[in-house]
């Protein structure tokens, strides 16, 4: 198995409370399709992704994951913005840079994600959850 199943390969379900054994298999061959992603989903993680203020003063590097791995000070950002602001600056660049390297993975996550895997979670979704005592 590649990681990548023909979308082919994969047909939809119907739910059946009686199909052990064809959820049994659809759950074996996700939980395959998951562990081959996990290289190409720590390289995704490990991605860094920079972004800067509007003046170019305050630059940061964050990781897919959300890691900040650099904070760059330039230009008299010191001398030119009160400690507050700079404070400020700083956070807003921080927030915005981790918003969009999450988006970024999500969504290659999302390309990466096996047709085996989104057909369970289809099926999860539509799957009514335990019930509660008198309901």
């Amino acid at each position: 198995m590649t990681g990548r199943d023909d979308p082919d390969d994969v047909e939809p379900l119907v739910y059946s409370p009686h199909d052990e054994a064809g959820y049994e298999e659809l759950a074996r061959r996700a939980l395959a399709a998951l562990d081959n992603m996990d290289g190409e989903l720590g390289r995704l993680a490990a991605a860094q992704v920079e972004g800067q203020s509007r003046d170019g003063r305050v630059s940061v590097r964050v990781t897919g994951a959300g890691t900040v791995t650099e904070v760059r000070l330039r230009g008299g950002a010191l001398q030119q913005y009160h400690h507050a602001k700079l404070g400020e600056v700083v956070t807003r660049v921080l927030q915005a840079t981790q918003q969009r390297a999450r988006a970024a993975y999500e969504q290659a996550a999302g390309e990466l994600t096996p047709p085996v895997v989104a057909e369970c979670d289809r099926l999860l979704r539509r799957t009514p959850g335990p019930r509660r005592p008198g309901s």
